[in-house]
């Protein structure tokens, strides 16, 4: 199954869209640790330019990675979206409930998890602009 892809937005999303996802993908790398008796800054999360790709409902974990070639075949695939260069993205989507991977290379990548044993899911309401944000932690070290 091939989608097109969705154009990206800068900012916040256009003023005629009524309800969907508005998000930030990122990266956090280094050590992350809190550090007794120094001040050593820890590393700030760098935006990710990447598509979005979103399926409906909620999808059952299979760890933090899942192959592009095994998840474009999954019936619940609604879209993909690119995200501008600062890792933002907007969506229009109907109400319900979806699952949202970051691609990373030729994986999808989400390390956040329910209790059902399932990825986590946003919520899309009538009328509402639901906020989230995807970070790669692969690099980082807690």
């Amino acid at each position: 199954m091939s989608l097109p892809v969705s154009q990206s937005f800068k900012g916040m999303p256009p003023s005629n869209q009524e309800q969907g996802v508005s998000g930030l993908v990122t990266r956090l790398q280094g050590n992350q640790m809190p550090m007794v008796g120094r001040s050593s800054p820890r590393t700030a999360p760098s935006p990710i330019s990447t598509q979005v790709w979103i399926f409906s409902g909620r999808i059952k974990s299979q760890g933090t990675r899942w192959s592009i070639t095994e998840a474009e075949k999954h019936p619940n695939l609604v879209d993909r979206i690119r995200t501008d260069a600062e890792g933002k993205f907007f969506v229009s989507l109907p109400p319900g409930e979806y699952t949202l991977f970051a691609q990373d290379g030729s994986d999808l990548y989400l390390n956040s998890f329910l209790g059902d044993g399932s990825y986590a899911t946003v919520q899309v309401n009538e009328g509402k602009i639901t906020e989230t944000r995807l970070v790669n932690t692969e690099g980082a070290t807690f």
